[in-house]
């Protein structure tokens, strides 16, 4: 992937400036330089899931539609209000769920899925140092979500959002290894700091785009009295709205 690529750039370009200007007295600057440019580069790839820097993600669509996914669920509280506005609406949206919530509400997944939505992963723990996690913890931490989603529905999913957007090298072989497909986004809905549904209605509406894939929290009561005005105004703005597996054109469970 594209840190391969950066890292070899970087060791060539350090070793070539050791050559260059080793005598000159500035080598050290440009020593520091290059690693503090490293640096920035991969922590930018690290906190931006569609830069594809570790791994590859799907952040938007192939078809002129755009589809509604919801993270940080399931929630007793505000996904039935959810799901209940997108029956009202007939539209299909993805839900991707953290597996100690979904593990305590399975009737919430069992509904999301009866209804024809999508599940998806979101890590059993979504912990806010999993980016940290070793390799074989990150591993069992998205087989568990996994395992729970097999035990409730009868079907184990592809699909899987990286908690927070964070990537690593790590997520790169466990994703490999568990033949998860890591889903990303192209608009941010910013409902976590909304204050009012306006503010995503209008955060939205003026910046979606056909094959957007559009974030979202079924766990946030904004987001919940938002969406019957965003689908709405998506609509009369002729902009279609399909599960994520059509707008991608992947199978979203095995």
């Amino acid at each position: 992937m594209k840190h391969n690529i950066v890292t070899a750039i970087a060791i060539t370009i350090f070793a070539l400036s050791g050559i260059i200007f080793w005598e000159t007295g500035f080598a050290w600057l440009i020593f520091i330089a290059i690693a503090l440019a490293y640096l920035a580069v991969t922590a930018y790839g690290s906190f931006n899931i569609q830069a594809n820097y570790f791994l590859k993600s799907t952040s938007r669509g192939k078809r002129k539609s755009i589809a509604l996914t919801f993270d940080d669920g399931p929630d007793p509280e505000t996904t039935p209000r959810i799901l209940d506005m997108l029956r009202e609406k007939n539209v299909k949206a993805t839900f991707f769920v953290i597996g100690k919530r979904a593990e305590k509400h399975p009737e919430l997944l069992l509904r999301i899925d009866e209804e024809g939505h999508i599940v998806g992963n979101h890590s059993y723990s979504h912990h806010y140092l999993i980016a940290f996690f070793s390799t074989e913890k990150l591993k069992n931490d998205l087989d568990r979500c996994s395992g729970i989603i097999a035990g409730i529905l009868g079907k184990t999913p592809k699909f899987f959002r990286p908690p927070f957007g964070v990537t690593n090298p790590r997520y790169a072989r466990v994703l490999r290894n568990l033949k998860l497909d890591s889903v990303g986004w192209s608009l941010r809905s910013l409902d976590t700091k909304a204050r009012n549904k306006y503010e995503i209605i209008n955060r939205v509406i003026s910046a979606v785009n056909a094959k957007d894939i559009i974030l979202l929290h079924d766990n946030r009561k904004v987001t919940a009295d938002s969406l019957e005005d965003l689908i709405e105004h998506c609509l009369q703005k002729g902009i279609k709205i399909e599960p994520l597996s059509k707008l991608i054109q992947k199978e979203p469970y095995e």
